[in-house]
């Protein structure tokens, strides 16, 4: 699969979404990755992901493939079950974009505003 990677270098805005776009797959194997939006942008835009089990975002995305950031292993089967078998390839297009349209900004503030207010007695 070697041949079918590309290392872009630095992208800015809508270079972003287009290489996204143009893409099959998209693969963040960070350790430290807080929370890391670009599996978040990738989904959106139709591409299957794959993720560590170890970043901030594999505790809230489920349409994602997730394997441990050292198991290059479990990534090369991930991309290959992925650009292999069309019926995952649009699950995961399709249910990874359908799941990231409904992480918006309100939702997430509500939920905040609801846990101060439990921890509050409100």
């Amino acid at each position: 699969i070697a041949d079918h990677f590309h290392f872009t270098g630095f992208l800015r805005g809508k270079q972003v979404y287009e290489m996204l776009k143009s893409s099959d797959v998209y693969m963040m194997p960070s350790v430290s990755e807080p929370f890391g939006i670009s599996p978040l942008e990738a989904m959106q835009v139709g591409v299957p992901s794959i993720i560590s089990k170890q970043s901030g975002c594999a505790e809230i995305l489920n349409n994602v493939i997730k394997t441990d950031y050292w198991d290059v292993q479990a990534m090369a089967d991930a991309v290959y079950s992925i650009v292999t078998y069309p019926s995952m390839y649009e699950y995961l297009k399709v249910e990874g974009k359908n799941e990231v349209d409904q992480i918006v900004w309100q939702k997430a503030g509500q939920k905040v505003i609801n846990y101060y207010k439990e921890v509050l007695g409100w």
